[in-house]
This record gives structure tokens, C-alpha cells and sequence, in this order.
């Protein structure tokens, strides 16, 4: 995980925070869509790494609705083809490599009017080529609302794993993420910037490797 993406990441949540303007706390019912605009992917193995791929296309999928006053459930899925035309992975264009999908059930804390954190465990299935491990994951984060503007700092990770023939393949995703939502009227869609910054790592006997990537998106969040 790149420590420079975290420090930017938790200033840009902490200074929302610092903010002393009357803003409502974030809401939990809310549907998003967003659009992958531009990220790579890199093998690292053995001490060595890859040439990077660019992403081709991409869009990922979050959501969340409360049960009661501070239980909720969430989830979020993100689906990213890359040109791999010249063989680094599959040797083929719009190849899928590190698709992954989180669902789980947690609960919220108000930590001030506008701020919140979260915490779920659930169903976490990453990709790593043509290989999906399934297991447990576990989301935190940290969401802000500051008059116009919502910031969203979170960190995602699970433990999975898959069979490949006789062999158990383990696949470990780790993700950082920072969505940064911009109001422009009140019950109007929000208009959302975000970027991830994420590892997939795999263990299949005496082999380890680890797929790094990262992405920004556009998007638009429609709370409830």
C-alpha cells in the first residue's frame, strides 16, 4: 500500500473535519456508480516486477442502506479490463485481472454531527487473472460532511482463497479508497471523485505474488 496515498488520504479527511460549518451527518442509504478514468496494474513476484498495464475500461458499484439507527449493510464492487495485448498476464485485449466484490453487515458511530466511522465484515470475493478466491472481508472508514462537500476515507481487506486443481490458491485483496462527493442542490445526485490504491495477494505453495493497482473514477451518489 503506498504510505504517500495514505498521508494525502487522511489529510484530506481530516482537514474537512476541521472545517467549523453546520453540515447534516453523511448518510447511509445511498446507491453510486462510477466511471474508471485512468489507473494500472503491475505484477510484482520474486523481487521482480512487470511492465505496467493501463486500464482499458472500468466502472465499480458501492451502496449502503441502515437497518435501524446505526446498523447498516454495504457493498461495493469494481470491474476493470486492461489491454494486455503484449502477453504480460493473459496475452489479451479488455483482459480482466483484478475485479473484486465486498458485501457486508456493521454498524456506524457518530463521532460529531458531521462526522461518522463505520465498520462491516461480510463476503469478500477478489480476482487475480482468471483465478476468485472466496471468504471473509472487513471494511472501516471514516466519512465526513462538511456544508458541500463529503469525504470518505476506507480501507478494505479480506482473506480468500480457491482450489487450482489440487492446489488451494490464496488470495488476499487490500484496498484504500477516498471518494470525495460534491453537492450542488439539496436531494440532487452528488457529483464523486475517488481513487483506490490496492494490492491482491496470492499464495499457491512456494509461490507469492502480489498484484498492484490503482485507479481514479468520476461518478455520481444518489442518498436516500
Amino acid at each position: 500500500m503506498n504510505k504517500k496515498t495514505m498521508r494525502v488520504a487522511m489529510a484530506v479527511v481530516i482537514a474537512a473535519a476541521g472545517q467549523h460549518v453546520m453540515a447534516e451527518a453523511p448518510s447511509y442509504n445511498y446507491v453510486q456508480f462510477d466511471y474508471v478514468v485512468s489507473g494500472d496494474t503491475q505484477l510484482k513476484s520474486s523481487g521482480l516486477s512487470s511492465e505496467s498495464l493501463d486500464v482499458e475500461q472500468g466502472f465499480a458499484l458501492q451502496g449502503a442502506f441502515e437497518i435501524g439507527d446505526y446498523m447498516l449493510v454495504m457493498g461495493r464492487h469494481h470491474a476493470l479490463d486492461y489491454d494486455d495485448s503484449d502477453g504480460t498476464f493473459l496475452g489479451v485485449d479488455n483482459a480482466v485481472i483484478n475485479d473484486m466484490t465486498f458485501i457486508g453487515v456493521g454498524a456506524h458511530l457518530p463521532i460529531a454531527d458531521m462526522l461518522d466511522v463505520y465498520g462491516a465484515v461480510g463476503f469478500s470475493r477478489p480476482t487475480y487473472t482468471n483465478v476468485a478466491g472466496e471468504g471473509y472481508g472487513l471494511e472501516v472508514g471514516a466519512r465526513v460532511n462538511v456544508e458541500m462537500i463529503e469525504a470518505a476515507l476506507w480501507y478494505n481487506m479480506g482473506s480468500t482463497d480457491t482450489k487450482a486443481g489440487s492446489q488451494t490458491v490464496d488470495i488476499d485483496p487490500e484496498l484504500l479508497g477516498l471518494d470525495v462527493a460534491i453537492s450542488f442542490a439539496p436531494q440532487a445526485p452528488q457529483l464523486v471523485l475517488g481513487y483506490v490504491d490496492a494490492t491482491h495477494e496470492l499464495k499457491a505453495g512456494a509461490t507469492d505474488a502480489d498484484i498492484e493497482y490503482d485507479y481514479f473514477s468520476i461518478g455520481v451518489r444518489k442518498s436516500f
